[in-house]
Formats: structure tokens, sequence, C-alpha cells
């Protein structure tokens, strides 16, 4: 017990080191990849980004959690294997989907404003104006839930729904954390966020997809197993 509690304690604090080290990078990235109005319409227009921003989508994550389920009902197994089958198309979709409703959540709580507004110069020309940090206080979110970015609910989403599909094949894992890594990117390259918005928000899908994974992934019987009891064969 002693060696679990301080395995925990050590992630912990990794993962909060991580944060700080995040922070620590908010500001040069911003300032590094100066995002604007255009830059965003640019951005638009690329198949690789829409890609990668629409994993952060709770849509993309059903779909497949839906194409998982159907395969894994429709597929035979050997006779000689067990027929009981874990909910991995569900895991995968739940996973994805409270991982992005606990960042949009956590934004509403820690009310802290996306890096950027799009504000009218003087010109009467919109821009992208960078704010710094802007923290309307704790809960203040639920009076005024507009332009807050703690955490990224797109990074967690994509987090949640990637990470839940290496649990289910473990060899996916360097393609999890790519595309986790790949839409906080895409939401960087738009000034949506800081750096640690994402780190956030892929932290907070990687804990969701390890929380559910606990329960869904354990095997369930199959349909054509229900109600047969113990120690009999199959006619």
């Amino acid at each position: 017990m002693k060696h679990a509690s301080r395995k925990k304690w050590i992630i912990a604090a990794c993962l909060a080191a991580g944060f700080v080290a995040a922070s620590l990078a908010d500001v040069p990235v911003y300032k590094a990849i100066d995002p604007t109005l255009a830059s965003r319409e640019r951005l638009d227009g690329a198949w690789w980004y829409l890609a990668l921003r629409h994993s952060g989508t709770l849509l993309t994550w059903l779909l497949l959690g839906i194409g998982v389920l159907t395969l894994d009902r429709l597929r035979r197994r050997p006779a000689d294997q067990p027929k009981d089958l874990p909910l991995r198309g569900p895991y995968i979709a739940v996973s994805a989907g409270t991982a992005g409703l606990a960042a949009e959540l956590g934004k509403l709580i820690i009310s802290r404003e996306r890096p950027a507004t799009i504000q009218t110069l003087e010109s009467g020309v919109e821009a992208l104006v960078y704010q710094g940090y802007q923290f309307r206080g704790l809960f203040a979110g639920f009076a005024d839930g507009s332009n807050l970015g703690l955490p990224s609910s797109h990074a967690a989403t994509a987090a949640g729904g990637a990470f839940a599909l290496a649990m289910v094949w473990p060899r996916l894992w360097p393609l999890a954390l790519g595309v986790s890594v790949g839409c906080g990117v895409s939401r960087l390259l738009t000034g949506a966020h800081f750096v640690s918005d994402v780190y956030a928000g892929i932290v907070l899908g990687w804990l969701v997809a390890l929380w559910f994974g606990k329960g869904l992934l354990k095997p369930r019987p199959r349909p054509d197993t229900a109600g047969r009891g113990q120690g009999e064969s199959p006619a």
C-alpha cells in the first residue's frame, strides 16, 4: 500500500512539474507563433489542421466507438477462446466525451481567459489582440462562459479518446500520444490556447481514460452466452 501511495504522489508531482514547465512556455510559444486572423483562415483550409482539430470533437470518437462496438458484436471468435468481450466501443466514446465535459466544467471553475481576444481596431479592422493571463476569479465562468481557455476541451477530448484507444490496443500508444499532442498544437497555432491549457487538457484526458478503463474494459458476456448456466456447454 505504501509503495502504491508513494507512486501516486510521484506521478502527481511529475504532472504538477509538467504544468509549471508548460506555463513557463506559454508566453514565448505564443509570441513565436504570433497568430493572426489571417493565419487562422489559412489553417482552416489545410486538411491536416482540420484532421487534428476534429480529433478533439466528440462526434469523431462517438463514430469510432460505434464502429468498434459493431465489429465486436459481429466478430466470430474461435471456439477455444472466451466469448466475453469488454465494452471497448462505449469505453472509447465515453472516455472522450467525459474528458471534454470535464474540461468545459474546469473552464467555468478556473475562469482563465484565452490568450487573445478579437477586437475592432480604430481603423475599423478586426484583429486578434494578445492579452496575456486574464483571470476572472474562481467560478466566474458560470456567470459568463465565453472566451475561457483552461483547460483545452479539444485537447482533453482528443486525449480521452486516443488514450482509451491505446488502452484497448496497446500498440497504438505512439499514435494516441501523437493525436493528443497534434490536436493541442492545432489549438496553439490559432492562438486559441496557451501551452498550459493544452497540457492540462491532455493530462485530464489521460486520467479519464485510465479511470474508465478500470470498469469498461472488464469482460462482459456476449449476447449468445447470456442465460447459459455455469458448466453448460453450447448446443
